[in-house]
Parts: structure tokens; sequence; C-alpha cells
């Protein structure tokens, strides 16, 4: 009995393409509400990432001392920014991310952002393309998320921010291959806390208080 013909092979999505394209939809919603535009850049991230995953395997499993070196790695590269730049960081985050709740913000960057761009970044570019081009990707994603709040008097924050998330970048990635997935995903997830909610922290117990 012969072989059964296959159907012709479908090409793979690209990284760079689907990285492309998420820039795209990040120039297109330029004039959106800025969270209007969050989410629909972490939906097309979302499905771009889904879209891409047929036929690639991610390493979901992890040991809890993992989990704990990615803890640590996220509290010693994050707290002494958080200590030196409180300011900068409590105004970047009010202006990059206006959500009225502290717990709507935890909700948004420590949950659903982080795992969005570890599943993207970490779990399938790192994998195909390697540690430097998942970096590079993760450290331009900064233009389309932010440049729309950051050209003339504030371009220098731009700069500040693409290479801030390169050197996070390149740290995620390296926690998640000495440690795996889950070890860079809870490193980004703390880093995003102490960063942009630990800061917010403070005015809003002396809102409660008052």
């Amino acid at each position: 009995m012969g072989r059964k013909r296959r159907g012709p092979r479908r090409a793979a999505l690209d990284a760079y393409l689907t990285f492309a394209i998420f820039a795209v939809v990040g120039v297109a919603t330029w004039r959106l509400d800025q969270l209007l535009r969050l989410t629909l850049m972490w939906l097309a991230l979302l499905l771009l990432t889904v879209a891409y995953a047929p036929g690639r395997k991610i390493q979901f499993g992890y040991r809890f001392s993992d989990l704990a070196r990615g803890i640590v790695t996220g509290l010693l590269i994050s707290l002494p920014v958080a200590l030196l730049a409180r300011d900068f960081l409590l105004a970047t985050s009010k202006r990059l991310f206006p959500l009225d709740s502290s717990l709507m913000l935890f909700w948004a960057l420590v949950l659903i952002m982080p795992a969005i761009e570890a599943l993207y970044f970490r779990g399938f570019v790192q994998a195909e393309k390697g540690l430097l081009p998942a970096v590079l990707l993760y450290a331009g994603a900064a233009a389309p998320y932010f440049l729309p709040f950051t050209l003339g008097d504030y371009v220098q924050v731009l700069a500040v921010l693409v290479a801030g998330m390169g050197r996070l970048g390149f740290v995620y990635g390296y926690v998640r291959s000495l440690y795996g997935f889950g070890a860079s995903l809870a490193c980004q997830s703390v880093v995003h806390f102490v960063l942009f909610i630990l800061p917010l922290l403070p005015q809003e117990f002396a809102g409660l208080v008052a």
C-alpha cells in the first residue's frame, strides 16, 4: 500500500514577523486611550503567541527551589532601583499605566503582562532564536509601548526604558536558561511589583488612613 500523500507543509510563523505585527499594532493604536492601547497590544501579543506556538514546546515544569531563585533574583535587581529612583518610578508608573486602583495595576502588571511577555519572549523566541535576539526584541518592545508618551521632552525617558528593558530581558532570559521558565516568570513578576506597585503603596495607605 502506497504512502498517503500529505498536503503542502505550512510555513512556521517567524518570531521576527510576529514581533513586527505586534509593533504595527502599537503604532496603529497610537492615539487611543493608553489603557485601551495596552489591552490591545497585550491581546495581540497573546494571539501572536498562540499562532506562533503550534509545533513548539515549552517546559512548564518547575521546582520550588527554582521559583525561589527567580524571586530572589528579582528582588536583588529591583529593590536598589526602587530605593534610588522612587520618584522617577512613581511618575513613570502613573503616566504609563493610568489605573486608579493599585489592585488593578497589580493584576495587570504582576499577573497578566509578565505571563504574556514571558510566554512569547522567553518561552518561544529565546528557545528558537537564542538569548540575544530575545533580549533585543524585548528591549525593542519599549518603543511601541511607550513612544507616544516620551516624544519631545521625554525622549531621554524612552532611552532609559529601552536600556532598562534590555537589561531586565537579559536577566529574565538568563534565569530561564539556568532555572527554567517558571523561575523567569517569577523573577519578572517580582520586578514589576517592586518597580511599579511598591512606590504607590505609601500613597494608598495614606489615603486609607485619611
